[in-house]
């Protein structure tokens, strides 16, 4: 949290967002950040222009998930920004520094291997807990979120990532003659929570505080190679090693 990194991630932001988030919901005009290190490649609006330019936007449309192409930058490039799956604080930081627009998510999702065919378990957590964020946006920080779009409908060419990624709710058979399409776990997630409108309050839904019992077993499993003989063949030991609570005073045994 140095002035000198937070500039950076603003960098990073203004490159991204306000590009075309601050002409349009702020002042006319490209952020500084761009103005100072773009100042021979970005044209200069005039007073008219800007005032053409603010406010021509009916919402603040937002595309958030993994980029594909983010590893293929030149580290100097990605202002030392990590990806991330934090959308509600993206949202929050959207609605301060644009004066709170009402956002509609207009595409977002992760992806899996391209050998996952219908049981994406990854896919579908990451699908709830973006949803979920999106919520608590709502709820526990006033943001005017006003929709949500999953990406994608369905399996398809990944740029140069290809067929080696799926990012759709349904399975595609590129192989089969028909390309049949097949609903995942996933897009049975989702179209339950489309039906609830979101996470009602049952009991599974509920966070849960307490610990467990006082005679309940932790432990740590050990995995590692080991050669008696250069001549004999290697074996994996497995060597579990557990932690149990004597008194709820945590003792190894």
């Amino acid at each position: 949290m140095t002035d000198h990194s937070i500039k950076e991630c603003q960098k990073s932001l203004d490159f991204v967002l306000g590009w075309f988030a601050k002409p349009i919901f702020i002042d006319g005009d490209y952020p500084e950040t761009m103005k100072n290190n773009l100042s021979s490649l970005l044209p200069d609006f005039t007073e008219s222009e800007k005032k053409f330019i603010k406010g021509t936007a009916d919402f603040f449309a937002l595309s958030f998930g993994p980029t594909l192409s983010f590893q293929l930058l030149d580290p100097h490039m990605k202002f030392r920004q990590l990806e991330s799956p934090s959308l509600r604080q993206l949202l929050s930081w959207i609605d301060l520094e644009y004066n709170h627009p009402q956002i509609f998510i207009v595409e977002n999702g992760w992806f899996v291997s391209g050998t996952t065919k219908r049981d994406d378990a990854k896919y579908m957590y990451y699908l709830k807990k973006f949803i979920m964020e999106t919520l608590k946006a709502i709820r526990l920080d006033g943001v005017d979120v006003i929709g949500y779009t999953a990406w994608s409908l369905m399996d398809g060419f990944e740029w140069h990532r290809g067929y080696s990624i799926r990012r759709g709710l349904f399975y595609v058979d590129f192989l089969s003659q028909d390309k049949k399409l097949l609903p995942k776990s996933s897009a049975l997630f989702y179209q339950k929570l489309i039906e609830k409108n979101g996470f009602p309050p049952l009991p599974e839904n509920q966070p849960l505080e307490g610990t467990f019992p006082c005679d309940f077993a932790w432990g740590v499993v050990d995995n590692y190679i080991q050669v008696s003989q250069l001549t004999k063949p290697i074996s994996s030991v497995t060597k579990p090693c557990h932690y149990s609570a004597d008194s709820c005073h945590g003792n190894k045994r």
